[in-house]
């Protein structure tokens, strides 16, 4: 008989009961919360921040720096833009996928990051779309003759709507496509609170700037951690646990 018993369950909220009813966000518990794990298991994450930046500067520089310098084309720049985003796709990803391993107890560790290439297409793909959903407000307000400035308030807003995109395609296992269409309904059933909570992350980014950006150290790593217990407290987290004494619990998103 083997000795090894898996329990599989979900912790957190209920992502249909999100999906069909308004929702109110307790953010001083969040913010509490999020503080906490930064706190206590920030480095691995802030490595892993620091590495993924590291990452997209020298592509940019190597892909992107070299059309801006030549001054082509705009549409040529654009589409090299586009590329570093899709390139960038899995490490960015993989901040999300920490965030929420942190928000159930798992400790991240910064070569997790390397984890989710095996996830390219679907995480490129989700990058493109993601990207030309929020960036169609600028060519959509010059059609109308509109201020272009003021199309990055809906493109802003837009882009907050898409914060549940990524673990709806890795933990959920939804297609892009509708990763971005149901994050973007959970978005609507509760969008005074994730736009307060964005106004507090920006005010806090302000203040972080201040000690010649140090705070960033903190902010940084906190923002991410806040994204996964969101995640968790309206969608709900699957989870495995392995049920032997050498072994601790498992995330399998």
């Amino acid at each position: 008989m083997d000795s090894q018993l898996n329990n599989r369950f979900r912790v957190g909220g209920d992502i249909q009961r999100s999906l069909e009813k308004a929702y109110r966000l307790d953010l001083k518990s969040i913010f509490k919360e999020g503080w906490t794990q930064t706190r206590g298991h920030g480095w691995g994450l802030l490595i892993a921040i620091a590495g993924v930046l590291a990452f997209w500067l020298l592509l940019t520089q190597v892909v992107l720096a070299p059309h801006l310098i030549a001054d082509d084309d705009v549409s040529l720049t654009l589409i090299m833009s586009l590329l570093v985003t899709v390139l960038m796709s899995p490490l960015s990803s993989s901040l999300d996928m920490l965030g929420l391993q942190q928000s159930i107890g798992v400790r991240a560790r910064a070569t997790q990051v390397f984890d989710f290439f095996r996830h390219f297409a679907r995480l490129g793909s989700l990058a493109l779309i993601s990207s030309v959903v929020t960036s169609v407000f600028g060519p959509l307000f010059a059609l109308l003759h509109l201020p272009v400035m003021m199309a990055l308030i809906p493109s802003a807003v837009v882009g907050m709507g898409l914060i549940f995109t990524v673990p709806l395609v890795l933990e959920r296992g939804l297609t892009p496509l509708r990763a971005v269409l149901v994050s973007l309904r959970l978005f609507v059933h509760g969008w005074p609170s994730i736009l307060l909570l964005h106004a507090v992350m920006a005010l806090l980014l302000m203040l972080a700037l201040i000690p010649f950006g140090l705070g960033l150290l903190w902010l940084a790593p906190l923002y991410y951690n806040i994204k996964g217990i969101l995640y968790r407290d309206l969608c709900g987290i699957g989870v495995e646990v392995s049920e032997k004494p050498s072994q601790p619990a498992h995330f399998t998103a």
